[in-house]
């Protein structure tokens, strides 16, 4: 969109006075004009507190993925469905054209709005959104809970680790399973802010555990692959485990690379400052996916995690050999081997005759709270 830089004070008027709803960002993601058509729009969703347009106000639902304001300026031209809330209104769904503006020789992104009349409470996007909200209070109001997964050493049965999972029960959507409340997290934005409340509480469980006595050697944190794009993230992991005098041998961090990744770059490149501190990576889920041999070129592995697919099919089928070469590979790289989803006595025998030195699951233990981790550890190694 071309406007004459003439005049730019009777270009901002026309802007505000076009009779489309129209609202414009500068390249750094301010909103620097909403013309009445747009503040309308915003209104007729009863906002309590007037007109207010915060950097997360646009939620845009596209085939892959939602994009957030700071990444229109890379769709320009393109018509998406947009999701618009201010301050604590209901969601608002409108068609969006994006484009760049260009006024007095400065760039600018426009949204040019065109009202979309489907009802946002029968809108896939409005249903995550509400739990989206649930969960992010629920998080900042420390609802969320933590399991804990043992881990065992086969060559002594000794207590290798701890795998830390977090789950949710909301007041509003019950008890909501894990792949679902991940990937609203993703969706939303704040998948970072989650995985980091994890590490943190799982730093401070692990802290008293040792001064109660209960020795666990180490924790296993899952990231998302979209937590990597967090600022400053080495910064951050490395001030949690500071404040609890712990050190980075003390932390696994357990990683799927994934279609999620968004800068390869950026995520081989922060799991690789991590690694340079001490903190072990291992790669979930090998062997099925995204997560492939040539994964193994582009970052460090201290550990490879069997999926539990495989497990499950032990001794049948084409498991054994699968098995036995993710074993290999990780023989080959130096990184230890895990299998996680072991549930027979079988599954056991074979992953230990076959080398595996980890394994975890229901034979051992599923995930359970602390306190009933607490009776299980002093049950079988007081």
């Amino acid at each position: 969109m071309e406007i004459d830089g003439s005049n730019a004070e009777r270009n901002w008027r026309d802007l505000k006075e076009t009779n489309n709803g129209l609202i414009v960002l500068d390249m750094n993601d301010q909103v620097v004009s909403c013309n009445e058509k747009a503040k309308n729009t915003l209104l007729n969703s009863h906002s309590d507190d007037g007109i207010t347009l915060p950097l997360d106000c646009f939620w845009l639902e596209t085939d892959q993925r939602v994009f957030y304001l700071n990444e229109f300026k890379h769709i320009f031209g393109k018509m998406i469905t947009l999701l618009l809330r201010s301050g604590h209104a209901q969601p608002c769904r409108v068609k969006v054209l994006v484009e760049e503006l260009s006024l007095a020789g400065q760039l600018y992104c426009s949204l040019l709005i065109q009202e979309d009349q489907t009802d946002p409470k029968s809108d896939g996007l409005y249903c995550r959104s509400q739990m989206a909200q649930a969960l992010s209070n629920d998080l900042k109001d420390n609802v969320l809970e933590l399991h804990y997964q043992p881990q065992i050493n086969t060559a002594d049965n000794g207590l290798y680790g701890v795998e830390v999972l977090s789950r949710w029960t909301s007041q509003k959507f019950g008890r909501v399973s894990p792949d679902d409340f991940i990937a609203v997290a993703e969706e939303f934005g704040f998948i970072a802010m989650l995985d980091l409340w994890v590490l943190t509480q799982a730093c401070q469980q692990l802290v008293v555990w040792r001064e109660q006595g209960i020795q666990v050697p180490l924790i296993a944190v899952n990231f998302s692959p979209l937590s990597f794009n967090y600022p400053n993230l080495k910064e951050t992991i490395q001030s949690i485990l500071l404040q609890n005098r712990l050190l980075p041998s003390d932390l696994v961090l357990e990683v799927t690379e994934n279609k999620k990744v968004v800068s390869l770059y950026q995520f081989t490149g922060v799991i690789n400052e991590l690694y340079a501190m001490g903190i072990q990576i291992s790669l979930d889920d090998f062997g099925t996916g995204y997560s492939n041999l040539k994964r193994l070129l582009k970052f460090p592995v201290s550990q490879l995690k069997l999926d539990r697919s495989f497990v499950m099919d032990l001794p049948h089928g084409i498991s054994n050999a699968l098995s036995e070469t993710v074993f290999s590979i990780s023989q080959k790289i130096g990184a230890v081997s895990i299998a996680e989803g072991v549930e027979t006595e079988l599954q056991f025998r074979l992953l230990k005759e076959m080398g595996y030195e980890i394994v975890q699951g229901y034979l051992f233990s599923p995930p359970v709270p602390k306190a009933e981790f607490d009776t299980w550890y002093l049950s079988r190694f007081s």
